[in-house]
């Protein structure tokens, strides 16, 4: 393996935790890695295939007019190296180890493990470096004074690793990326001990699709099974309804089988066809998606997955063994998925149509959507533009709720919420901040985030490291006592105040800390807001209720529809490999 080292850290590049999976182990539970007699230096790792989502949004509310359109058009069709490339052979992890555990294995250090956002399509864990330190370690080892160890793994993407569905529960395994995740975690439970770690203080910390998949692991087998971590830091946790395994879902793995032709011949023909093959039909699986929702994801398969997740901690079936996590979410999550090609109410209804197809729109529950998010044209609107209707839905549906179902479900004193509002708040924008290397300042790195800084917080480049150390060391003083407040930077510019737990009984979230371009202050976060988080979970519970999957003994009740049908009729799923 590939050893660094640099300021009190050894890093382990590129250890293999799991077999290739290919040919027979596509669309399988990873297997453990061949033994191997030889010296693995490290220098072979690839990240997953990678694939850019669709329609992504990367001019901001610019992209509703007609030039800012075809701007972003262009922009979206420009190759970028972060969407490109990538190898089915791509289970591997990197750890980061203080030197004070290669001098003494028997420290026994808390391990934070690290799951990459990207949509559940792109990204890896190493992305963006030697340019940028996602996702480096070092910063946060650093506020904790190296007394903790950082893993970062790899997870199979897209269809690869997403791909659901009838056929594949009975032939293969659904949610593949999370059962990597899982084996990452086992890794770091079998082997840890022997970089000085403790397999007993593992926290979970992940971004967007990788604080999402945390959710999921929280309620593996509905919540029986051990997710391996005890503590969790999910930032801006995010995922797209997915449920319907008989209709949508199956029939988005008729559409893989087809593009890689194979339909109608089951995941034998697609586990013998060629790499090429599958990449094409990855993509093209992915360009044919409408923009602002997403093909593949975490989905529901009646085993590993029972139901939607806000629906599994609506009914306290999630991991009993949870200490407590962090929460946060970012003040703008949803622009950078917000189409500017809905501009009129038909356009939105079109959008919904397309992501909630079938029964959900012929027993009127898009049309309950409609109206909890009333159309622009409406006497008293309640948004001016149409893209203030579509940023508030997406918003609401797939990201800043899944914050308030955790901290409803897991218990306010269990969790502490943050905002992290620093110019400009998209999604994502909190990766720098979190992983900016205070500790290191080399030069040639230090004068590229100054830069960085000064493009994130126009004048206020002189507040971003001191923004990030403080930030990190709640998260360090986290991982290392299970309280953010217990060290965190208190000498700092700007300081860091205390962090309390939050309060959800009123329809604002109380008590979060926001971190904002002058620093942190305490707030009352309006952007998950108790009613339409409780629209969504009543939604949840009536699209998987009609659909037949609500797993017996755990139905969520709902007013919004009648329900007059088995609830339960096709529940059942499974994984064929067990």
């Amino acid at each position: 393996m590939k050893i660094l080292t640099w300021n009190c850290r050894y890093v382990f590049r590129n250890i293999r935790f799991a077999a290739p999976p290919v040919g027979d182990l596509r669309w399988a539970k990873p297997a453990p890695p061949q033994p191997n007699s030889t010296l693995h230096d490290g220098s072979y790792g690839p990240k997953c295939i990678q694939s850019a989502v669709r329609g992504l949004n990367l001019v901001g509310p610019g992209n509703t007019s007609p030039v800012g359109a075809a701007i972003n058009q262009f922009l979206g069709g420009i190759p970028v190296p972060l969407f490109q490339g990538g190898d089915e052979d791509c289970l591997f992890l990197d750890v980061y180890v203080p030197r004070k555990a290669i001098k003494n294995p028997k420290l026994k250090l808390p391990v934070l493990v690290w799951i990459y956002g990207g949509a559940y399509l792109f990204g890896s864990k190493d992305t963006l470096q030697p340019h940028l330190p996602f996702y480096d370690g070092s910063g946060m080892m650093g506020k904790a004074k190296y007394d903790m160890i950082f893993v970062a793994m790899n997870y199979r993407l897209g269809s690869y690793g997403w791909l659901a569905g009838t056929t594949v529960e009975a032939e293969a395994v659904p949610n593949a990326g999370l059962w990597d995740q899982r084996a990452a975690f086992e890794w770091v439970r079998d082997y840890i001990h022997l970089l000085g770690g403790d397999p007993k203080q593992v926290t979970a910390m992940g971004e967007s699709a990788g604080a999402g998949s945390i959710i999921h692991h929280l309620v593996g087998n509905g919540g029986k099974l051990d997710p391996l971590f005890s503590k969790a830091i999910a930032q801006s946790p995010a995922y797209q309804p997915l449920w319907d395994r008989i209709g949508v879902v199956q029939e988005t793995f008729d559409r893989f089988s087809s593009l890689a032709g194979c339909r109608g011949k089951g995941v034998a023909c697609l586990r013998a066809a060629d790499a090429a093959t599958l990449a094409r039909a990855n993509q093209q699986l992915i360009a044919q998606q409408a923009p602002g929702t997403m093909a593949v994801g975490p989905t529901p398969d009646g085993s590993f997955i029972r139901q939607l997740p806000l629906l599994e901690l609506h009914t306290g079936n999630y991991w009993k063994g949870i200490e407590s996590m962090i929460l946060s979410h970012t003040a703008d999550e949803s622009s950078l998925f917000v189409s500017g090609a809905v501009q009129t109410d038909a356009d939105f209804s079109a959008l919904l149509d397309t992501a909630f197809p079938y029964y959900t729109r012929t027993e009127g529950l898009n049309a309950k959507i409609e109206a909890f998010y009333p159309p622009v044209s409406s006497k008293k609107p309640k948004y001016a533009t149409q893209t203030a209707r579509v940023t508030a839905f997406l918003r609401e549906s797939c990201f800043t709720c899944q914050n308030r179902y955790l901290a409803e479900g897991i218990g306010e004193s269990k969790v502490w919420a943050m905002q992290y509002s620093v110019f400009p708040g998209w999604h994502g924008s909190d990766l720098l901040a979190t992983f900016f290397p205070t500790s290191l300042a080399a030069a040639d790195t230090k004068s590229l985030l100054d830069d960085l800084a000064a493009l994130m917080v126009p004048a206020l480049a002189p507040f971003v490291a001191g923004i990030s150390g403080a930030l990190q060391s709640y998260f360090a003083s986290y991982v290392t006592t299970g309280d953010p407040n217990t060290h965190r930077a208190i000498l700092n510019l700007p300081p860091s105040v205390h962090w309390g737990h939050p309060s959800v009984a009123s329809e604002a979230m109380q008590g979060v800390v926001n971190v904002g371009d002058w620093g942190f202050g305490i707030i009352s976060d309006t952007q998950n807001q108790r009613t339409p988080c409780s629209f969504w979970r009543e939604w949840a519970a009536a699209v998987t209720s009609l659909g037949g999957y609500s797993p017996p003994g755990s139905v969520v009740s709902q007013g919004l529809v009648a329900v007059n049908v088995n609830v339960s009729r096709n529940y059942r799923g499974g994984n064929a490999d067990g």
